[in-house]
């Protein structure tokens, strides 16, 4: 993570908060590679990238166990406070969101390989609200891991107030396979598939709202998690924390 520590009397600490920060990083990057290619798979009807998303997970579950044990290692061992506890406690908090997130996009996987097994071939308007809140989402998870690495909170706060536009997208798309089965002899369990897929994808969203808010946690020193997004940027305005 970004400095938010000065370097300590045992370098051991500075190395072992590095390597939090950069394995945190990897897990948030496989779960942005699982999230596009789960995608692809159910776009593309490619049952080989399905399978491999959710053969994956697995990857996605052991980042998770170390960046919680690493973090869990350095609150007992080296007892941090102020900005560095702030920093391990949001890592912490981080790798479980990533976690959550590579299971929603897992679970877009599972569909991709249902639809190819019933030979159903994807609706043109599905697939372009899912790739547009697809390309949403994971640019969130890339600018948050950014703003987390960074501790930067003003883009960790753009982030957040970002997710308005994936509920906005999700609720177009509803909106979309509503009209979709209007028309007489629409398979029901595609729409139900489908509402699985974009359930998911807004998920992930929220997930990455949720990193965005413990990036100001670090910064600022406040819980904002109960703050809706578009208030946050009053409600950071007396300054970081020490």
């Amino acid at each position: 993570m970004a400095e938010t520590h000065d370097d300590h009397t045992v370098r051991s600490y500075d190395q072992e908060l590095d390597q939090l920060s950069v394995n945190l990083l990897e897990l948030g990057g496989l779960v942005m590679d699982q999230t596009e290619e789960a995608v692809s798979a159910l776009t593309h009807r490619d049952d080989a990238v399905a399978r491999k998303v959710i053969e994956r997970e697995k990857d996605v579950n052991a980042y998770d166990t170390r960046i919680e044990e690493m973090a869990v290692h350095l609150l007992a061992k080296r007892a941090p406070v102020g900005a560095d506890l702030r920093s391990v406690l949001a890592m912490l908090k981080a790798g479980t969101d990533l976690e959550r997130a590579g299971d929603e996009a897992k679970k877009i996987a599972k569909v991709a390989r249902s639809l190819t097994d019933r030979e159903v071939p994807p609706a043109a308007p599905l697939v372009a609200r899912v790739e547009s809140i697809t390309a949403l989402v994971t640019q969130m998870l890339r600018d948050v891991l950014s703003a987390l690495d960074n501790s930067d909170e003003e883009q960790a706060v753009k982030v957040a107030v970002g997710d308005k536009q994936v509920d906005k997208e999700y609720r177009a798309a509803l909106a979309t396979m509503h009209e979709y089965l209007k028309v007489e002899g629409r398979d029901l369990q595609y729409v139900a598939d489908a509402i699985i897929v974009l359930k998911a994808l807004e998920r992930i969203g929220d997930h990455a709202k949720n990193i965005a808010k413990y990036v100001v946690f670090v910064v600022q020193g406040r819980d904002v998690r109960h703050i809706k997004a578009k208030h946050l940027h009053k409600e950071i305005g007396d300054g970081p924390a020490g």
